[in-house]
């Protein structure tokens, strides 16, 4: 079954996914933060609004995945905003999410680059996770 990319479903896919990951597990062993990826809007791909999903990890577990809400967007402690094209090159495997970072391609609107810096690998095994999910973007069809 397909998933359109930051739902509900699909953040719970991802959830699913990074439980039953051990390299996940052991690479993010002592991450304790909840984190907020944020989608921008972009009418031209069918993306009327903004879109964010929430996830809760602690120490190699995904606690929770979800909608992200306004109260998450505004107190989470990492949030990390780019546009769709850009989300897609990094689920693709064609953009690595702290080079990105580095880059300017996606923007830590909240957070400390120098603590995500020391979680590489974690950031790496949490895109393997959900690039394992099967995921349309919108205004694809499944």
């Amino acid at each position: 079954m397909a998933y359109e990319v930051f739902t509900d479903d699909w953040s719970q896919a991802w959830m699913a996914e990074l439980n039953q990951s051990e390299s996940y597990e052991r690479a993010a062993k002592s991450w304790e933060w909840p984190l907020v990826l944020v989608m921008e809007a972009d009418p031209d791909e069918y993306i009327p609004e903004e879109r964010g999903v929430y996830v809760d990890l602690y120490h190699g577990r995904c606690r929770a995945a979800r909608l992200a809400t306004p109260e998450d967007l505004s107190t989470a402690p990492y949030v990390i905003t780019a546009d769709p094209y850009t989300w897609r090159e990094v689920m693709e495997g064609k953009l690595e999410a702290i080079a990105g970072i580095m880059r300017g391609r996606l923007v830590l609107t909240r957070g400390n680059m120098v603590v995500l810096a020391r979680y590489v690998a974690a950031a790496t095994e949490l895109v393997k996770a959900a690039a394992k999910i099967d995921t349309t973007f919108p205004g694809e069809s499944a």
